[in-house]
C-alpha cells in the first residue's frame, strides 16, 4: 500500500520506531553526554516531538540509556577461592574499564536515585556476594564496595586513563638532579595508565581492608 494514501500507516511505522529499546540503543551508540532530545531523534529518523511523546525529560532519556548501559555489563563477583583484596582489584579494574568504555556513566552512577532501579539492584548483587563470600556485615560490604568502586571512578576518569599524562614526563622528571625525593620513587613501578592505577587501588584497597576490620567500624 502507498504509504502517502495513509497518514495514519505512516504514523504507526514511524511511532514504532520509538521505543525505550530504540532509544537506549541510540543512545549507547552516542555515548551519554552527547544524548539530546534532538540527537536521539536524529539518530531514528523521528522528530523531536515523536521523542518527548515517550519520556518525561532529558534527565529520565538519559536514565532510560545509563540502565540500559548497566543492564548490559556484568561486574565481576568474588572467586570461591579468591582473597577479598584480589577480588576488589579486579573490581576497581572492571569498573574503570566501565566508565572509561562508557564516558558519562560515572556521572550517573555517583547520582543514583531511588529511580534507578536496576543500576541499585545491581549494586546490591554486587554487595551481597561480598558479604555472603567473605562471611561479613552488610555494613561492612557497602563500605567496602561503594569506596573501592568510587575510588576506581574517580581515578578511571580524571587519573590513570590513555590521555593521562604521558610515561616520558615522568622520565624526564626522575633524571633531574634538583630534586631530593621525587626521582627516587619513579624507578619501582609501572608508571603507565595501568600500573599507576592499580597501585593506586591497592592502596585504597588495603586501607578499606583495614578499616572494616577495626573493632570500632560498627560505631562509626
Amino acid at each position: 500500500m502507498d504509504e502517502s494514501a495513509n497518514p495514519e500507516g505512516r504514523h504507526s511505522s514511524r511511532k514504532r520506531r520509538v521505543t525505550p529499546e530504540t532509544m537506549a540503543e541510540a543512545g549507547i551508540t552516542l555515548t551519554l553526554p552527547k544524548v539530546t532530545v534532538k540527537s536521539i531523534a536524529d539518530n531514528l529518523g523521528v522528530s523531536i516531538v515523536a521523542i518527548y511523546n515517550n519520556i518525561d525529560d532529558l534527565s529520565s532519556l538519559k536514565a532510560l540509556v545509563a540502565e540500559e548501559i548497566l543492564r548490559r555489563w556484568s561486574p565481576p563477583l568474588p572467586g570461591d577461592d579468591e582473597s577479598m583484596h584480589d577480588a576488589l582489584l579486579r573490581f576497581s579494574v572492571a569498573m574503570r574499564d566501565l566508565v572509561q568504555k562508557n564516558p558519562g556513566i560515572a556521572e550517573y552512577l555517583v547520582g543514583l536515585t531511588p529511580s534507578s532501579i536496576d543500576a541499585i539492584r545491581m549494586i546490591d548483587a554486587v554487595q551481597t556476594r561480598y558479604r555472603l563470600r567473605y562471611d561479613i556485615t552488610p555494613k561492612q560490604a557497602t563500605w567496602t564496595v561503594t569506596n573501592v568502586a568510587e575510588h576506581a571512578l574517580a581515578l578511571g576518569v580524571m587519573v590513570h586513563h590513555s590521555g593521562g599524562r604521558p610515561p616520558e614526563h615522568d622520565a624526564e622528571i626522575a633524571a633531574r638532579t634538583d630534586l631530593d625525593t621525587l626521582p627516587g620513587a619513579y624507578d619501582t613501578i609501572d608508571r603507565g595508565p595501568d600500573g599507576m592505577f592499580l597501585w593506586s587501588m591497592r592502596t585504597v584497597v588495603v586501607g578499606t581492608l583495614a578499616l572494616i576490620d577495626a573493632p570500632d567500624f560498627e560505631q562509626i
